[in-house]
């Protein structure tokens, strides 16, 4: 059998525990949405997505109040997490996965140099939402980083599915 891709797994895991998913981009400018929908029948587990480049589409789209953005910034965990619960709420999925970060060549300060990304899957249960975030610091062209925040979205959300179910938590 052949190697699955990242995109193949997270269709496996997804059928299998049947769930669904949706996402919430910013950097990565649907291209994690776009990756999980290349494989065929997609359509059982992908929602859809929601791509919100700009502080007030966070708050209007996904519910991130302009407040969190001003307090920890736009690329931060918290901003990140936030858009995940967001997108997960809105369009009723399970998981939901968000990127918010600076691609590059420009857009980066001090503390947030280009190449800066926010990652963050969130398992949306009743019994208690489950959380992965992963910092990045990436380090090539806008279109590399692109593809390297979307890969690593990607290896996230595969590990937030190959975790213990939160139904099933003590």
């Amino acid at each position: 059998m052949d190697k699955l891709t990242p995109e193949e797994q997270i269709g496996e895991l997804l059928r299998h525990k049947g769930l669904s998913i949706a996402t919430a981009e910013s950097c990565t400018v649907g291209s994690i949405c776009a990756q999980i929908g290349r494989v065929a029948g997609a359509s059982d587990y992908l929602q859809g997505g929601i791509i919100a480049y700009q502080a007030e589409l966070k708050d209007e789209l996904l519910g991130v109040p302009l407040s969190l953005i001003e307090k920890h910034h736009v690329v931060s965990r918290e901003v990140a997490e936030a858009m995940a619960l967001g997108i997960s709420e809105r369009l009723h999925t399970d998981i939901g996965i968000a990127s918010t970060g600076i691609a590059g060549p420009t857009g980066g300060d001090p503390v947030r140099p280009v190449g800066t990304v926010w990652l963050a899957a969130v398992w949306h249960h009743p019994e208690g939402d489950q959380i992965r975030y992963k910092q990045l610091h990436l380090i090539g062209s806008r279109t590399e980083n692109i593809a390297k925040a979307t890969e690593e979205a990607l290896y996230l959300v595969i590990d937030l599915l190959q975790s213990t179910d939160p139904s099933t938590e003590q």
